[in-house]
């Protein structure tokens, strides 16, 4: 019985070293590639899901690494208040856009909602529209990921 357990500890051990040098072998192969493209798309009200969307952008960065990556955040609709001033994300949006990652507001929300630019955290930048903005990061075949 201990025989067959260690032989079963064994058998997880390499296969789970296995599984990661296969994902470090994918993640070097694609970054040869062109690298990593990654949407997140954030168009809700809740502060939870901006926690989620911030989180998972500097959790990619760390992962694959920001000169293998990039990394956009589109906020629309409700999200918009995500990139406002006194946003309770504010602070870590000014930090991962230091490190490169885009975070980019809906112009069309912005005009509904009479937001300015002059409204945004430092670090926002403003497209015309976020579902334009979506379409075209589509084409360019970017991986999306809704918050």
């Amino acid at each position: 019985m201990r025989h067959f357990i260690h032989s079963l500890v064994l058998l997880l051990v390499f296969s789970c070293g296995s599984a990661v040098a296969q994902t470090a072998n994918t993640v070097s192969e694609h970054a040869k590639a062109g690298g990593f493209k990654v949407l997140l798309e954030v168009n809700s009200a809740n502060p939870a899901s901006w926690n989620l969307a911030v989180n998972n952008a500097a959790q990619i960065m760390q992962v694959v690494g920001m000169d293998k990556a990039q990394i956009e955040v589109v906020v629309w609709g409700p999200g918009i208040k995500m990139l406002v001033k006194g946003s309770p994300v504010a602070e870590h949006v000014q930090s991962l856009s230091a490190y490169g990652i885009t975070f980019a507001a809906c112009g069309n929300t912005m005009t509904a909602l009479h937001i300015t630019p002059k409204d945004l955290i430092a670090g926002a930048t403003v497209v015309p529209g976020a579902i334009g903005e979506i379409v075209k990061r589509d084409h360019e075949g970017w991986t999306q990921i809704k918050m």
